[in-house]
């Protein structure tokens, strides 16, 4: 089988959680034919594995910018007209026709041009809509955190990205989100399945002391939830901790900090790493982990990878409720919860291994990376054996062109 897929980012090294989901995408369907297209940020991009077709999309600053003003106008989403230029859409094509996929995955709704382009092009060819993360839902969520300035902005886009996930979601053959909170927010319904993303296993080692409580928060630090949750957990949760545990460490280690998070390296038992190479490292030296984020979408990557590690997590109960299992988590709803919950992580090794346990458990039978290779493997295979089958006729809605 000849697959194709479109992705807005190059997927190695994979920093983000889309970049995953794209090597994961590409691992499951690693006995057929695969072709990626997608931006790539530079001609020294390390090479994908062997047997991955890979052709680069175009980008340009000023047809970005372009694109950006021509989807707002339109009523598309402002992220999706950044990829949404002349020339993307041309290679597109060219790829398309030369290529000649049976089935094709546009991940994200920022990709919706493509799926719009190859639906023009080849009426017939069965599409897979990945969209990892619903977006409306992620924005809808973020506005009400976003500063009175600009909520307005953030508000509109979520109402874009509804108009525009919908419209998607209704032209698929399949479409598959990370959690089953993101595939109800899509509205998919029987066209739609959950194939949850996975952090993986790591090899464990130590980076530093082990010998004194650890709490590591982990990822990309440069997330604007991630960014805003260590910021809140800094001021109002991490020195009520330490006023209990005074010899613990808070680790935040990660992709891209941004400068608030370098900052707390100045505050008193925190230390801060950036782009680390083996997070492995961190996950054996933790304690436990914490997954502070009141926003976003999907499932954090974070939270995932310290249950592959055997280390219990807390987590926020919006972070929490993207998880197939939440009980794999402590939740902890509040400043009070927060303290107390670490507090007893932090001091009673039994509770500790007790959580912990749970969240391999849950691990082991979710989010397992056979488990996850086989869901995209079947998401494929259904959409290829709907060829024929006309998408879902679509009356113009508001804003659509």
């Amino acid at each position: 089988m000849r697959v194709l897929l479109v992705s807005s980012r190059y997927p190695w090294p994979p920093w983000r959680g889309n970049q995953l989901r794209t090597l994961q995408w590409l691992d499951a369907l690693v006995d057929d034919q695969r072709l990626l297209i997608c931006p790539a940020s530079s001609a020294d991009d390390p090479p994908l594995e062997t047997g991955v077709e890979f052709r680069r999309l175009p980008m340009g600053r000023m047809a970005s910018t372009m694109g950006l003003a021509a989807a707002v106008l339109k009523g598309r989403p402002a992220q999706e007209g950044l990829y949404a230029t002349a020339s993307a859409r041309r290679d597109l094509i060219e790829a398309v026709d030369d290529w000649r996929p049976d089935v094709a995955v546009i991940q994200m709704v920022r990709c919706g041009w493509a799926a719009d382009a190859i639906r023009e092009f080849m009426p017939d060819l069965p599409l897979v809509f990945d969209a990892i993360d619903c977006m409306a839902l992620h924005y809808g969520r973020g506005a009400a955190s976003a500063h009175p300035l600009a909520r307005w902005m953030v508000r509109s886009e979520a109402e874009r990205c509804r108009l525009r996930e919908d419209r998607l979601v209704r032209s698929a053959a399949v479409t598959t989100a990370v959690s089953g909170r993101d595939l109800r927010a899509l509205g998919a319904g029987s066209r739609g399945v959950v194939i949850p993303v996975t952090g993986g296993t790591l090899v464990l080692g130590s980076a530093g002391s082990a010998d004194r409580p650890t709490v590591l928060l982990s990822g990309n630090l440069g997330y604007r939830p991630t960014v805003r949750a260590a910021l809140w957990f800094a001021d109002r949760v991490w020195p009520k901790v330490r006023d209990r545990s005074p010899s613990a460490t808070w680790v935040l280690a990660g992709a891209r900090p941004a400068k608030g998070v370098q900052r707390l390296a100045r505050r008193p038992g925190i230390e801060v790493h950036g782009d680390v190479d083996d997070l492995g490292c961190f996950l054996g030296r933790a304690t436990v982990a914490v997954a502070p984020m009141a926003s976003g979408s999907g499932v954090p990557i974070k939270i995932l990878e310290a249950l592959a590690a055997g280390v219990p997590v807390v987590a926020d109960p919006w972070s929490a409720d993207g998880l197939e299992d939440p009980g794999a988590v402590m939740v902890a709803d509040g400043e009070t919860a927060w303290i107390d919950g670490l507090s007893r992580m932090l001091g009673d090794p039994a509770a500790a291994r007790e959580q912990a346990a749970r969240g391999t458990s849950a691990w082991r039978t979710h989010y397992e990376p056979d488990r996850i290779r086989i869901g995209i493997r079947n998401a494929v295979e259904s959409a290829v054996s709907r060829i024929g089958e006309p998408p879902e006729l679509i009356s113009e809605t508001p804003g659509d062109d």
